[in-house]
């Protein structure tokens, strides 16, 4: 078989290709259209979700159809992997098999670029934790609460108090759970597992009164309500019952995320026996645990006259580690340390707000691809900017060295 006829090679240039870069770039642009279209109606978090997450290996998009209300189903590959395809794409043709030399060294810059761009992207997939942290003035606090995801929490007590480590199943252990399915989470070093069944995104815990088909226990049960475009609203829950070391099952319980509009700001925990020792069970958002303490001394809000509209907010906090650090947030000018970066969420009130404590919220994000994305762009625009001036120089040496016409 002659080199050029290798599979091998075939597959080379496939993936090395412009015919591939451009098939993969029309397909996110058209998945980012329809994702677009589609936010309208089931929210952010859940259009991410099933567009752009690293666990959607493929999409059935919904393209509304202009002469009716149907929709036409498209099936497409998932936004994460056109993205992971794209980058193998451009490591393969714009680094690697692109002819190397000065006159194209802007090019491979601006090449590397782009891929440290996308690979920012597939690394927040991965790796990014977001939430909010709520302070009044006065009052410090070294942890976030996450928005969305919820997990379970199985904790030792001793004399009414915790001890010992907090073991969690998170978000991977409860992704893709349905009404449905059930699911058992193995906790390492505890003398028990925990079944879980009948999953529902967004309920409230009710008394029992005849009115759903939901399962009561011990006078309880869940009540299904509408799924929030805002994911953050929702409130997960489900049954749950212990299995024991010897196999044995436990009575079923209820494990759910406390719902906002409840007017409950928790449940107790569920009490256990098992192996001669006593736990604790409870469902809450993901708590995220923050390397120094943050002290809210001062909210400062400014509105536009005669509006609820924010101006400026302003937020005086002290951070607290080995020394105390006073810090300054503002809208747009968030507080960056130690892989964590604070936004200006909100504040409290408005300007008809006259009475009662000031409090300030911070959305906080650990990233480790934070500043990935800006400072990409600071090597595609040096990029650009060689390949431009060189294409310049060129231009002009070709110019002066043309003979005069006589």
């Amino acid at each position: 078989m002659s080199k050029e006829k290798s599979p091998l090679i075939a597959v080379w240039r496939l993936l090395s290709g412009l015919g591939l870069a451009v098939v993969l770039l029309v397909l996110l642009g058209v998945q980012t259209w329809l994702a677009t279209l589609e936010m309208v109606d089931e929210g952010l978090l859940a259009t991410l979700h099933k567009y752009f997450h690293w666990t959607s290996w493929y999409v059935k998009a919904h393209m509304p159809l202009p002469w009716n209300d149907w929709k036409l189903v498209i099936p497409m590959p998932g936004g994460y992997w056109v993205c992971a395809l794209l980058l193998l794409n451009m490591t393969l043709g714009g680094l690697v098999r692109i002819r190397k030399g000065w006159k194209t060294a802007g090019v491979m810059l601006a090449h590397f670029g782009i891929i440290f761009m996308i690979a920012a992207g597939g690394v927040a997939q991965l790796f990014e934790k977001r939430g909010v942290m709520f302070l009044f003035e006065g009052e410090q606090a070294d942890y976030a609460v996450s928005l969305t995801d919820p997990t379970i929490e199985a904790f030792e007590i001793r004399d009414g108090k915790a001890v010992g480590e907090v073991h969690v199943a998170g978000e991977a252990d409860l992704r893709r759970m349905g009404r449905d399915s059930s699911r058992t989470i193995r906790f390492p070093g505890l003398p028990f597992d925990l079944e879980l069944s009948g999953w529902a995104r967004n309920v409230v815990v009710v008394p029992e009164d005849g009115r759903t088909t939901n399962p009561a226990i011990d006078g309880w049960t869940l009540r299904d309500l509408p799924i929030e475009i805002e994911g953050e609203l929702n409130a997960p829950g489900c049954y749950a019952r212990v299995i024991r070391e010897d196999g044995v099952k436990g009575d079923p319980f209820i494990l759910a995320v406390p719902q906002p509009t409840s007017g409950l700001e928790s449940f107790a925990p569920y009490v256990i026996e098992a192996g001669g020792r006593t736990f604790a069970l409870r469902m809450v958002k993901e708590t995220i645990p923050v390397p120094y303490e943050v002290k809210l001394t001062d909210a400062i809000a400014e509105y536009f006259p005669n509006s609820s509209r924010p101006k400026s907010f302003m937020s005086k906090i002290e951070r607290i580690e080995s020394e105390t650090v006073p810090v300054e947030i503002r809208m747009n000018e968030p507080m960056r340390r130690s892989g964590f970066t604070f936004f200006q969420r909100t504040m409290s009130g408005g300007p008809q707000r006259t009475d009662g404590p000031e409090f300030s919220g911070f959305e906080v994000v650990s990233n480790p691809a934070d500043r990935w994305p800006e400072w990409s762009l600071y090597v595609v625009t040096l990029g650009l900017l060689i390949h431009f001036i060189m294409k310049l120089v060129a231009s002009a040496g070709r110019s002066t060295s043309k003979p005069k016409a006589t």
